[in-house]
């Protein structure tokens, strides 16, 4: 009996140590080994292989699929295999695309040696993987009913979940076959659906197409990420984008449906408190893409999964409240989402361990995805028809708008016809008064222009008789001598005619010569030349003075012609300088060569006088200056501009005087000395002539005026 006791205990233990292992025969098919394995937490990512062989502390998974959830350690798994099948190769399978790296050791069981070493992981080029599939396959070198120990290094910044599967080459395969088809359905319906939006945009021009467009690709990109489909085709050798594409195209996905569903739903109307709510859900994905492009992963994967949850909620409630409110897209925008939030909810739930891994749960995203976005295309389209019936009753009330208008313009023309005539009747009496009012106004202006001129003239006449007056008294002093010299060179000459040559001839000679050293022949001669000499300049002084005048006082001031300002200045100066010899101003003139300019000559000049009158005021009232007075007269030209200065080193004005220099009427002068209009008819007259006329000033040191006047004159 007790020997029966002690062989059952035996084969009791035995079938207690081999309860874990995986017997793989000819037929299993693939096998989930998941519920086979034991798992060590690796915290530090310390530990070698023959660390983890030592080591006792593994524990046993407690599902099929067992979810270790989003860390920042490394897992080893351990399991046991025995092939039974005539197989010398099995193929492990691990499901699961996004992870960062993971190595399958193959351990001798008896000699607890490392047999064989597979590498794999979104961190390598896809080229280094052992099969060109999207899943990660390694080949277990195992002979018929050999019996090996496997373990799996496992490292991500994702969820890691452990979808393991074993079988033979063909189920394997097989198994993957069937994956392709399915997501080449999806790849398809994705296509068909984002050209078919991107061709109604096209047409229509509706930004809310565009943006469905940028949603449909987001999320299309972010199944291919998540299946390890955009990683086998589009970027095989960017183990970097890889990493990233999950991240960025469900950030993109999740901003594009935020925004498609705000034009849709017309959440800014309807609902304006969480129509501000989904900027919160914006700024959340767009911290979740920097963080995943920082590196860091556990952390943004995890708030793509918390913002999954919290937009499922968010969607759906708002799909509520609209439709409360009875808008029609509501109704269908609920309809076709919920397939999609289903599955998001069916995929987180199965992301946090609430839910197994398998097919359905796998596959309820994309299908929920494929769904959503095939039923959001036929909201869309009905949208057309939406948009068309109320452009209809748009144009309906357009239409009675404008029979509505016509009537009353109708009314009105008549009515508006009667008051235009007696207005029209009105304007013709007032443009005529205003027309007279202009014609007086400028009579007025070209009477007080000439007056200031004529002013600044009588202001100048004393000075110009005393100019005129010097000459002519040079010449009157010099008439009388030259009229008593001239009779002698008569009488000389009488003499000489006397002579007769026959008779006394030697006689008359004496006699001339005699009366030649009585005149003073010789000093005769020179007196003469002495005296013409003086009448010439004093006739040359008066003529320069009366071109002065004739130049100043000019008739075709009106007349716009070319002429040389230079002219103008020294005009103007000419008939200054006796008030500036008497004044003891230094007048110093620095002109260069200029060109004829396009003008009116006459008005210029009455600027020039204007301005120098001023700056001989300003050095008179200088009554403190040390120095003599000083004028400076410069003046240049570049190809288009003419630039004259006039700066003196007299007075200068003070602020209150500087604010109100161009004002007419203002004067710093005595009463009876100004009216005050010449430095405002200067500006008006420079203004005319599409110049400028600008000053520099300082109280008790002096003031520069510079005016430019262009070369060619165009109004």
């Amino acid at each position: 009996m007790k020997k029966n006791v002690f062989f059952v205990l035996v084969l009791f233990l035995t079938f207690c140590s081999y309860s874990k292992t995986i017997i793989y025969q000819q037929h299993s098919g693939n096998i989930p080994i998941g519920g086979y394995s034991e798992i060590f937490t690796d915290p530090g990512n310390t530990h070698t292989i023959q660390d983890v062989i030592k080591t006792g502390q593994f524990v046993a998974a407690n599902s099929s699929t067992p979810n270790l959830g989003i860390s920042p350690n490394a897992f080893w798994v351990k399991f046991t295999i025995q092939n039974q099948s005539d197989a010398d190769k099995l193929l492990l399978e691990y499901d699961l695309p996004f992870i960062d790296e993971i190595s399958v050791y193959e351990v001798d069981k008896d000699k607890n040696e490392v047999t064989g070493v597979h590498t794999s992981g979104d961190k390598y080029n896809f080229s280094n993987r052992e099969y060109d599939y999207q899943n990660y396959i390694f080949s277990i070198a195992i002979k018929k009913n050999e019996i090996k120990d496997i373990y799996l290094f496992i490292k991500s910044g994702e969820q890691i979940v452990l979808p393991i599967m074993l079988g033979s080459t063909k189920s394997i395969l097989q198994a993957n076959h069937t994956k392709d088809i399915i997501f080449g359905i999806y790849s398809g319906i994705i296509l068909v659906m984002l050209f078919y939006n991107l061709f109604i945009y096209s047409t229509l021009k509706d930004s809310i197409y565009l943006k469905y467009v940028v949603y449909i690709t987001g999320i299309g990109m972010a199944q291919a990420s998540l299946m390890g489909y955009s990683f086998q085709y589009l970027w095989p050798e960017s183990p970097l984008m890889a990493n990233q594409s999950v991240y960025l195209f469900s950030c993109l996905a999740s901003i594009g449906a935020l925004e498609f569903v705000k034009p849709f739903l017309q959440i800014k109307k309807h609902a304006p408190l969480l129509y501000k709510i989904s900027f919160l859900f914006t700024f959340a994905y767009i911290l979740t893409a920097i963080l995943s492009l920082t590196g860091y992963f556990n952390i943004s994967y995890f708030l793509v999964l918390t913002n999954a949850a919290w937009i499922c909620i968010y969607m759906l409630l708002v799909g509520i409240v609209i439709l409360k409110k009875r808008y029609k897209p509501a109704l269908f925008f609920l309809i076709a989402w919920s397939p999609m939030l289903i599955g998001i909810i069916i995929s987180v739930l199965k992301d946090i361990n609430l839910l197994p891994a398998n097919n359905f749960t796998n596959y309820t995203m994309p299908a929920g995805s494929a769904l959503e976005v095939i039923l959001l295309s036929f909201a869309l389209a009905d949208r057309i028809n939406i948009l068309k019936k109320e452009k209809e009753a748009s144009q309906a009330k357009v239409l009675d708008a404008l029979l509505q208008n016509e009537l009353i313009i109708k009314n009105q023309n008549a009515l508006l016809e009667k008051k235009v005539e007696e207005r029209t009747k009105e304007l013709i009496e007032t443009n005529q008064e205003l027309s007279a009012t202009i014609a007086d106004l400028k009579q007025t202006q070209t009477q007080l222009v000439s007056s200031e001129k004529m002013a600044s003239l009588g202001q100048l006449t004393a000075g110009i008789a005393h100019q005129i007056n010097n000459p002519i008294n040079f010449v009157v002093s010099n008439v009388k001598p030259l009229k008593k010299d001239i009779e002698d060179i008569y009488e000389l000459i009488q003499k000489y005619d006397n002579i007769d040559p026959v008779s006394s001839f030697q006689n008359k000679i004496t006699e001339i010569n005699s009366f030649k050293d009585e005149i003073d022949y010789a000093y005769l001669k020179k007196e003469i030349g002495s005296l013409l000499k003086g009448i010439e300049d004093g006739a040359e002084r008066t003529a320069d003075i009366i071109q002065g005048l004739t130049v100043f006082s000019r008739t075709d001031e009106n007349i716009l012609k070319r002429a040389d300002i230079t002219e103008g200045i020294n005009s103007s100066v000419t008939l200054l300088n006796t008030q500036f010899s008497e004044s003891g101003i230094e007048l110093i003139k620095n002109i260069e060569p200029l060109p004829l300019i396009e003008c009116f000559p006459g008005k210029l000049n009455q600027v020039f006088m204007n301005i120098l009158n001023n700056a001989v005021f300003s050095i008179k009232e200088h009554k403190e200056r040390k120095e003599n007075g000083q004028l400076i007269i410069t003046a240049h030209a570049d190809n288009y501009t003419v630039y004259i200065s006039f700066k003196d080193n007299g007075m200068g004005m003070p602020d209150y005087v500087k604010a109100k220099v161009f004002e007419p009427f203002y004067s710093t002068k005595e009463a009876g000395k100004g009216a005050g209009l010449g430095m405002s008819i200067a500006l008006s007259i420079i203004k005319d002539h599409m110049g400028s006329i600008k000053f520099h000033t300082e109280y008790g040191k002096g003031s520069e005026f510079i005016v430019t006047l262009p070369i060619n004159y165009t109004k």
